[in-house]
């Protein structure tokens, strides 16, 4: 079978390591399994901390599965367990169907053949080119020369970096040497990506730059992707699944799209809170409960809410005309609507009028406003008033 880039394979599974080809694997197969997998790593003096417990995951052959929490969650413990850097206390991890935790020497060294990892701090050799860093792993397999040099050539061409080949890590940016990275982890046509928080070191643009080329690289590879961040922005632009991992528990996972228009834990809705439409701190000083109000004309705010369940797009004309009645006037005050994975979502502050005199009036009026609002979204609640 030729490999990714048509370069003869070279690498030699060791005879302990069953791990099947990617044209022979079960298309429907699993690439990574996390099976009831716990982690307890001994301290001082006979005392332990659990890193990981009860995690049970499935990775898809060919996504991108993005695993995010919190400083301290567990995050890079989970992710040393799939190259066996780390063994489960517990539980089992298997890659394409082979048990990692039973791996010998030699197997686990044909199991990293076939893992490429790109790190946060790109851990390039400063006193190597970009072409020697990359070819690094062929070389200590004992590649012919003219595969490496075929390869290193292809890859240079695919992460962008052909005009770099001979410059040193010094002279580059940030981003190129994530580049470097990204080829150097390609080279023995690994079958998995792991990404350590591979764009933590990086600024905003060059960040959007490298997770496009993961991206692509997915796609034009059908190379599984499996990384880690802290980054909610991260998981939205890159992953097609999303776990959620908390004190070493996962408490929330399923499609991005689905995760972020609809988060079920407290630590879901913590991490998105940078990205979602929170109501404004000069707004949220003038919102006062409905709670005792009695007074007419009061313009009543409404947080509404799309998950992208809905069959079709969010229509806010729609939504004003529902909320409008007489000389009732609607606006949007606040929020948006974005697109993930083809389902659109969001958030939007809407500010109503009601025209009432007594507490009672004015919820009556309240509760319609709420009824009219159901129709046309997931979640409705009022805010209070202004």
């Amino acid at each position: 079978m030729a490999t990714l880039f048509d370069v003869p394979q070279f690498i030699e599974d060791a005879p302990s390591l069953t791990v099947d080809e990617r044209s022979n694997a079960a298309p429907t197969q699993a690439a990574v399994v996390f099976d009831n997998v716990g982690k307890v790593f001994a301290g001082a003096r006979g005392a332990s901390t659990a890193a990981l417990a009860d995690v049970t995951l499935n990775v898809a052959r060919g996504e991108v599965f993005g695993i995010i929490g919190r400083s301290g969650a567990g995050k890079s413990t989970l992710l040393r367990l799939v190259n066996g850097l780390e063994k489960p206390s517990s539980g089992a991890v298997t890659v394409n169907g082979v048990n990692v935790g039973e791996l010998d020497e030699r197997g686990l060294v044909a199991l990293r053949r076939r893992i490429g990892m790109v790190f946060q701090h790109f851990n390039l050799l400063s006193a190597k080119t970009v072409r020697e860093n990359i070819a690094l792993p062929l070389r200590i397999a004992g590649a012919p020369k003219a595969a490496i040099d075929k390869k290193v050539d292809a890859l240079l061409e695919l992460v962008g970096l052909a005009a770099k080949r001979d410059a040193y890590p010094a002279s580059l940016s940030g981003g190129q040497k994530q580049r470097v990275g990204i080829a150097r982890a390609l080279v023995t046509d690994p079958h998995i990506l792991l990404c350590d928080e591979a764009t933590s070191a990086l600024d905003p643009e060059t960040t959007q730059a490298i997770l496009a080329l993961l991206r692509d690289i997915n796609r034009r590879l059908n190379l599984t992707v499996v990384l880690i961040t802290h980054e909610m922005q991260v998981i939205r632009e890159v992953c097609d699944t999303v776990a959620v991992i908390e004190r070493g528990r996962v408490v929330e996972t399923g499609p991005v799209w689905r995760v972020f228009g609809d988060p079920q834990h407290d630590a879901t809705r913590a991490l998105l809170r940078t990205l979602v439409h929170d109501l404004p701190a000069d707004l949220a000083e003038r919102v006062k409960p409905l709670a005792g109000i009695g007074q007419a004309d009061v313009r009543v705010l409404l947080d509404v809410r799309f998950t992208g369940d809905a069959e079709r797009d969010p229509d806010l004309a729609a939504l004003a005309r529902a909320l409008s009645t007489g000389d009732s006037s609607v606006n949007f005050v606040h929020g948006g609507i974005d697109r993930i994975q083809g389902h659109a979502q969001g958030r939007v502050i809407v500010s109503a009028e009601v025209h009432a005199s007594g507490h009672a009036a004015v919820a009556a009026q309240v509760a319609a406003l709420l009824d009219r609002a159901r129709g046309h979204a997931n979640h409705v609640e009022v805010l209070g008033y202004v």
